[in-house]
């Protein structure tokens, strides 16, 4: 086909897209946490130290499925999820049932929680795996971003990763909010800045297809991420309590929503109003700044939910905590309905509904993670140590986290600029709607499974690629 035909046919399959429902889309992410799961298991039960044996076997069973739920077995996802769900539970009670005695002893390590790190990496990897994908016709169109109002898989990227940021905020009595802060934080800042500016001039360079009621003409994915990151830890920086946070992410996002109301979000949808200045060019990223400010607040407040507040805590008090935070996402999920039946969820506006909507599915995940942790260490229960035994060298943090998750979350900037990079060398090599489904398959698998093979290695080889 030729080349300008093919980049508006590219273009028309990613417009007028209302999405799908938000269990749907729940139900094409909760299944990759099952198999993590199981593979955690496995790798124990059969000690598979070997590097490339651990490596395929993590492969095969954490990121090969979820690709193929996003692609050709997505009609059976629901299907997938319940039964990876029943096994799960019975595979966790039978391991359980002989040790709740111990349940007053065992300890969980604070230091680096492995189930944040789990949850970070298993967001990046999901996004690296559907920003090719959905190129292809494998990929459900309802799963893609939607247009205006709706709930697609594609739309959840974006706000999962301000989530992932906003988690690791920890907050520091010491530090003042001066010139000197702020000089730091925009400049660490700053790289993401220029990675916005050079992805908008290589797509324009190269004439690469781009749907601007994403984000806008020049606004794109890193720029936002680069504005909410100066916003989200200056604010911090001043309020020092996730706490406070909290009602200042509500305050925010009502203030939001209440503008959005008021004419905002009829401007920024307009497709009559055309595209001649800056801010008519880039409306749909300035006006959803402070939903995703309102984001990361409220997400710097899941965090210090989830952190353990001591280097060794005892799993009733962490078992508390896993409790709050299960609580706060099923209000999340409630308020997901409510938004949406009152005005709808956008990720366009990054409105009041899918705020909510990405803090229920970070929540969740979270909480899902945080029993995981708790299980491993059920399981593997060694004798109650102190924190002077830990400081004179025991090994009390069990190493259970996948490889791939490890090396994706030591190296999560490469890794989603190298998968930006091959999802655009691919889609410039091949005309990726146009292929068969057994080709798209390959290509796609090829795809993730360099990505992982190159993090992996620099993981292994203690390389940690850092800009700034």
């Amino acid at each position: 086909m030729d080349p300008l035909q093919y980049k508006t046919l590219h273009e028309s399959a990613m417009q007028n897209n209302n999405g799908t429902s938000a269990l749907n889309v729940f139900l094409h992410i909760v299944p990759s946490y099952f198999t993590i799961f199981h593979t955690v298991q496995l790798l124990s039960a059969a000690s598979i130290s070997y590097i490339p044996g651990r490596f395929m076997v993590e492969f095969f069973l954490v990121v090969l499925p979820f690709l193929l739920m996003v692609t050709i077995l997505d009609h059976l996802v629901a299907n997938i999820a319940v039964t990876l769900a029943l096994v799960t539970v019975v595979s966790a009670v039978h391991q359980l049932k002989n040790k709740t005695h111990f349940t007053p002893f065992v300890q969980i390590p604070g230091k680096r929680p492995q189930f944040m790190s789990s949850t970070r990496a298993l967001i990046n990897l999901m996004t690296a795996v559907c920003i090719l994908a959905v190129d292809f016709r494998i990929y459900p169109r309802e799963l893609a971003k939607t247009e205006t109002f709706g709930f697609g898989l594609m739309d959840v990227g974006v706000g999962l990763y301000v989530f992932s940021n906003g988690i690791v905020y920890k907050v520091d009595q010491e530090r003042k909010l001066d010139l000197h802060r702020i000089k730091d934080v925009v400049l660490g800042s700053f790289p993401l800045c220029i990675l916005g500016a050079a992805r908008f001039f290589v797509t324009q360079e190269i004439d690469y297809q781009q749907h601007v009621s994403e984000y806008g003409v020049h606004w794109n994915f890193f720029v936002t991420l680069a504005i909410v990151k100066i916003f989200g830890t200056l604010i911090m920086d001043l309020v020092k309590d996730p706490e406070i946070a909290k009602f200042i992410a509500i305050s925010v996002l009502c203030c939001h929503e209440m503008m959005l109301h008021l004419g905002v979000s009829r401007y920024v949808l307009n497709e009559e109003i055309g595209r001649s200045n800056f801010l008519d060019a880039n409306r749909e990223g300035v006006a959803s700044v402070p939903g995703y400010v309102a984001l990361y607040l409220a997400s710097t407040y899941v965090g210090s939910v989830m952190r353990p507040s001591v280097e060794i805590q005892p799993v009733k008090k962490f078992l508390r905590q896993t409790i709050k935070l299960c609580i706060t996402a099923g209000v999340c999920w409630k308020m997901i309905y409510v938004c949406e039946d009152m005005f709808g969820v956008s990720r366009r506006l990054a409105n009041m509904g899918y705020v909510f909507w990405i803090l229920s599915i970070g929540a969740t995940m979270s909480v899902l993670f945080m029993l995981l942790e708790v299980f491993v260490y059920y399981v593997r229960f060694e004798e109650p140590k102190t924190p002077d035994q830990i400081m004179k060298g025991d090994d009390f943090c069990i190493p259970y986290s996948p490889l791939i998750l490890n090396a994706i979350n030591e190296n999560g900037l490469a890794f989603f600029l190298g998968a930006n990079l091959l999802t655009g060398l691919v889609n410039m090599l091949f005309q990726t709607m146009l292929m068969e489904p057994p080709a798209a398959l390959v290509i796609n698998c090829y795809y993730i499974f360099m990505l992982c093979v190159v993090v992996v290695f620099m993981y292994v080889n203690k390389i940690k690629l850092k800009i700034w």
